[in-house]
């Protein structure tokens, strides 16, 4: 027997690891099952944004909005700096279409309460001096902010580490028992895993995970590619996107033939002093390989609009597996007695990390009782 414990995760992404680090507050004895590295998934390849302004009112934006509330805090609590900043994210629209895109979904956003409002070309300018395409308007949050993805995952790993959470990295899980209807040993590649609740944390594997109790979870692999531009001084920290990336994310944007249109999203690391560009959004199963076509559409459409980072090199390209849900984040109930699912948090695994960790060991403390999420946000709230 590899270990006994009160939850296994299986999984050691920023989710898997939060939600040990909450369970392991509430006394918790766990154990996390990781086939290769902390945060070697979704979690390394994963752009650190904090936004709202991406989110359409309804269950996505108030769990980023609750999420975003634990984040200033959240250095202090696990004992390292996450590098959370406050820049601020601005939406650009190129044509008529993406302007009425933008200028709805402010109308919406404004309703439930986020800080956002259109700004004319000019001030998109005035935001960030990068802007030098066709823009013909923006939308803009003063609140949206960002985090390293690789220091909170991090972070979290030690923190819960630290309460006594064991992590047994480069282990493959080969199937989950039951006895009695009920999920109660994970076996792997170096031994079994018992436990009184299995929690499935496994990002876009998660579906595979779920066949060996017998449930279909609503997940598949979202590929995103990304350039790294090299360090550089003085450059503006206001984060932008093409309205069009918003729309290719919410319409389910897969690869094609030919050279991948992929709109303009720029993120500048203050403390590091890279900017990332991209993502693309492609439905390629579980292809993890960057392509010409990905990185070249990527490279050209941020030139389009921001010609002064053509003198920049780029340093490296990267690709990483979102875990895509039509129905957003899966977490709670997992289908079986005893197995529960945390996954289909697509880009936003990051952002929305320290609130599905809170949530998830709340489910398990109650024996799976809390399951109403929307009612969980509310009393969040209301503390």
């Amino acid at each position: 027997m590899l270990a006994k414990s009160d939850i296994a995760i299986i999984g050691g992404g920023v989710i898997g690891c939060s939600v040990a680090y909450y369970l392991a507050k509430q006394g918790a004895k766990v154990t996390i099952i990781e086939r290769a590295a902390v945060g070697s998934g979704a979690s390394s390849v994963n752009s650190g944004v904090i936004s709202m302004a991406t989110k359409k009112p309804g269950l996505s934006l108030d769990l980023a909005m609750a999420s975003q509330r634990l984040y200033p805090a959240l250095s202090a609590e696990l004992g390292m700096d996450v590098e959370y900043l406050v820049l601020g994210n601005l939406i650009v629209a190129e044509n008529e279409t993406q302007a009425g895109f933008i200028e709805e979904l402010a109308e919406e956003q404004q309703a439930a309460s986020v800080p956002v409002e259109i700004v004319s070309a000019q001030r998109c300018r005035e935001l960030n001096k990068l802007l030098e395409g066709r823009v013909l308007s923006g939308m803009y949050c003063p609140t949206d902010a960002q985090a390293d993805p690789f220091k909170v995952t991090q972070a979290y790993a030690r923190a819960a580490e630290n309460l006594g959470v064991r992590i047994f990295s480069a282990t493959e899980v080969e199937g989950i028992e039951l006895v009695n209807g009920r999920a109660c040993k994970v076996k792997t590649s170096r031994g079994e895993v018992h436990a009184n609740w299995i929690i499935n944390a496994a990002g876009a594997y998660s579906p595979a995970v779920g066949a060996m109790v017998g449930v279909k979870h609503d997940v598949k692999p979202r590929r995103g590619q990304c350039v790294i531009l090299e360090a550089t001084d003085d450059m503006p920290n206001v984060r932008v996107s093409s309205a069009g990336q918003l729309l290719a994310k919410h319409g389910g944007a897969s690869a094609g033939g030919g050279e991948l249109q992929v709109p303009l999203g720029y993120t500048n690391r203050p403390v590091a002093g890279t900017i990332m560009l991209g993502s693309t959004n492609e439905f390629v199963g579980y292809d993890t390989r960057t392509t010409r076509e990905g990185v070249t559409g990527i490279c050209h459409s941020a030139v389009a609009l921001m010609p002064q980072l053509a003198r920049l090199n780029a340093v490296r390209a990267w690709a990483g597996l979102r875990p895509y849900s039509s129905k957003g984040p899966l977490m709670g109930d997992g289908g079986v007695p005893g197995y529960a699912v945390a996954s289909g948090h697509g880009g936003d695994g990051v952002a929305l990390a320290p609130i599905s960790g809170r949530f998830m060991a709340e489910y398990i403390a109650s024996d799976g009782k809390r399951n109403d999420l929307p009612a969980f946000l509310r009393a969040l709230k209301e503390q």
